[in-house]
């Protein structure tokens, strides 16, 4: 069974840059990089074209560890202290729903664990004390 721990920031439409700035800094350089307008369309919750530069998904490897970066869609709140999701994800399918169901009580689930376009499983819950994890089952 494999685990791996990675921390996710979003920002408010200036991903692009900080991106930028935290390459310069680190002397690295970013792996995949999605935009909004790369991503399959969805019929239910169409993207504005004014947001088709934004940044989905881009990662960089900072001192070994892998760091997450990302532009909240549109009418998505974006917070300064609660910009950060914790990302964790398994191998083990069952492991991924303990979690899940357990970081959900008292909390709320923000996308129910499912299959998605860039995962098996994937789901989303803020905890009681309001941190957000992303959780994701590894191929």
């Amino acid at each position: 069974m494999s685990q791996s721990f990675t921390v996710f920031i979003n920002f408010d439409g200036n991903c692009k840059q900080a991106v930028e700035f935290y390459s310069k800094v680190f002397g690295v350089n970013p792996g995949m990089n999605m935009t909004y307008a790369n991503a399959p369309a969805d019929p239910n919750n169409p993207m504005p074209a004014s947001f088709a530069d934004k940044i989905m998904y881009t990662d960089l490897k900072i001192a070994g560890a892998n760091v997450m970066f990302s532009d909240v869609p549109p009418d998505t709140e974006h917070n300064f202290g609660t910009n950060i999701i914790l990302n964790i994800s398994t191998s083990d399918e069952n492991e991924l729903r303990k979690w899940f169901d357990n970081l959900q009580d008292g909390g709320h689930i923000i996308m129910p664990l499912g299959e998605t376009f860039f995962a098996k499983m994937y789901g989303m819950v803020a905890d009681k004390f309001g941190i957000c994890w992303n959780l994701l089952l590894e191929a």
